[in-house]
């Protein structure tokens, strides 16, 4: 399934504005990379962020995680930064503007996340509830759907 398209998101329960993740299955090995996108469908006038990843820290690792495509858009530099709780299986991501412009509208990629697949078998890559986007005012953007992403380790 595309994670972007509309109508099969509906039909999980997802409808946009949400957060999804692009792919949102994966096949691989044992200590291979995975990169997901953390992709926010049809948002408008984001200004920060607030987004809780969590993963199964016995099968996964974090590699990396850097600032996507919707947030650099037009030239702009968000300010940008994660930190990753390895012992709890969550990283929790920042995000915000200042100055002009200050907002970001649409469907696009806010991070990339890098996985490290520690062992075999299949692990969740999920939202967490407290994830959350708002606008310039720090009044928060209705999420409609948070997605998943399934990674599936031989």
């Amino acid at each position: 399934m595309n994670p972007l398209d509309i109508e099969a998101n509906a039909e999980s329960g997802i409808n946009p504005p949400a957060l999804i993740f692009s792919p949102n299955k994966v096949e691989t090995s044992t200590g291979s990379n995975v990169s997901l996108k953390i992709f926010a469908l049809e948002v408008d006038s984001l200004a920060g962020s607030f987004i809780r990843i969590n993963y199964d820290q016995n099968k996964l690792a974090v590699n990396s995680v850097n600032v996507g495509d919707l947030l650099q858009e037009g030239g702009r530099n968000p300010i940008f930064f994660f930190e990753d709780n390895s012992a709890s299986g969550f990283v929790d991501i920042y995000t915000s503007f200042l100055g002009d412009p200050e907002t970001a509208s649409g469907t696009g990629t806010l991070a990339f996340i890098v996985f490290n697949v520690q062992a075999p078998g299949q692990s969740t890559v999920s939202y967490g509830s407290e994830s959350e986007l708002v606008n310039k005012d720090d009044i928060a953007i209705q999420l409609n759907g948070l997605g998943e992403a399934v990674i599936n380790a031989q």
